[in-house]
């Protein structure tokens, strides 16, 4: 009798895992490349680059894709039966572009086309469709976006809707990509705006909060409604990042990746993230929080909230910083007994109890 252990889930095993499993399978795949094009930076980072050959300097196009699913990435119940159709159309359209976007921004390319691909039950609206492109043309009317095409893309019908973007970006000229390998010992570690805010947005919605006034409605807006800047990856590479992701999934967990990528440790300063904390007091207030239980609510927003779309970046220890980039820790060698996971490669450090990890789209 066989004693092997039953095979596990990608439940069980999380969306890391199949990453790595997904990583192995293509790695000679990878290696081999073409003669019509070369994956230099291939399936790891928050987007694939394309080197295709060319007189003079060869053109390097960006690609990455991204799901919505409805009730795993946004629920309808989160609007007014009235708001169903063209407002939440238009919600999610500008979710899916901010997804994708996001993930070109991360590699310091120029978004110029998204590709739609919509699956959607028989019964939804036309306006939800007319909502849902107008949420997509005012994404690519934005600062960053404002060379972008919708392509075109592929129409399909299932029991809930689900849309998948595909970005294609471009890298300027002799501009490398802003890649997660880079970070050294002595960089400092920086976000490009606050976070936890499409978190606490998440946990008003879910609670049937009907946000009021600008504070509040800003927050559900970050959870169903985000608009990255689109520039944050270009300004890191300009002042001297040494590496950078999209923060989508927590930034416990992105700077997890950060520090595998790069083979060193993270050091999150608890200080500075508990006053970005601090903004979200009102919100853990609203939903009736005690004073402590708030505090380490909104601090949980902020570590490992996700969805934030902002920009993880590691900087030497002496440059200046991009206008708007917070500094949230710094990036310490790789030791092989401190801050490690089964796998003795997870590194993130933070003094205090968080137990929330970020988000994966695998285990919910």
């Amino acid at each position: 009798m066989s004693t092997d252990p039953a095979p596990r889930s990608v439940g069980e095993s999380g969306e890391d895992a199949v990453l790595a499993v997904i990583v192995a399978e293509l790695g000679e795949l990878h290696r081999a490349g073409t003669a019509l094009a070369a994956l230099t930076v291939p399936a790891g980072d928050d987007a694939a680059v394309l080197e295709l050959p060319e007189d003079g300097a060869p053109a390097r196009i960006v690609l990455s894709t991204d799901t919505l699913s409805q009730d795993q990435d946004f629920r309808p119940g989160w609007w007014t039966p009235q708001q169903q159709g063209a407002p939440m159309g238009r919600a999610v359209g500008l979710k899916a572009a901010a997804q994708n976007l996001s993930d070109l921004n991360a590699m310091a390319a120029t978004p110029i086309a998204l590709l739609v691909s919509l699956t959607l039950p028989a019964t939804t609206s036309l306006d939800w469709v007319r909502g849902f492109y107008r949420g997509l043309a005012e994404a690519v009317r934005r600062e960053g976006a404002e060379h972008c095409h919708i392509a075109g893309g592929d129409l399909g019908s299932g029991p809930g809707i689900s849309v998948t973007l595909t970005a294609v970006g471009r890298l300027p000229a002799g501009h490398p990509p802003l890649r997660r390998n880079g970070a050294r010992p002595g960089d400092q570690l920086a976000v490009s705006g606050p976070l936890g805010a499409a978190a606490a947005g998440l946990a008003l919605l879910e609670a049937g909060h009907p946000c009021p006034g600008p504070e509040l409605s800003r927050l559900r807006d970050a959870q169903i409604a985000p608009a990255p800047r689109l520039r944050t990856g270009t300004q890191a590479l300009c002042c001297g990042a040494t590496a950078g992701l999209d923060l989508s999934d927590g930034l416990l967990r992105d700077a997890g990746r950060l520090a595998r990528s790069s083979s060193v440790r993270v050091r999150l300063d608890q200080a500075a993230l508990t006053e970005q904390a601090a903004a979200l007091l009102p919100a853990a207030a609203a939903l009736g929080l005690p004073e402590a239980q708030a505090q380490a609510e909104a601090l949980r927003w902020v570590a490992a909230g996700g969805e934030d779309y902002e920009l993880l970046a590691s900087f030497g220890a002496e440059a200046r910083l991009p206008e708007g980039f917070i500094k949230v820790g710094e990036i310490l060698e790789r030791t092989d007994h401190a801050g490690s996971d089964a796998d003795g490669a997870r590194e993130v450090l933070l003094t205090g109890a968080i137990d929330d990890q970020g988000w994966d789209s695998l285990q919910g």
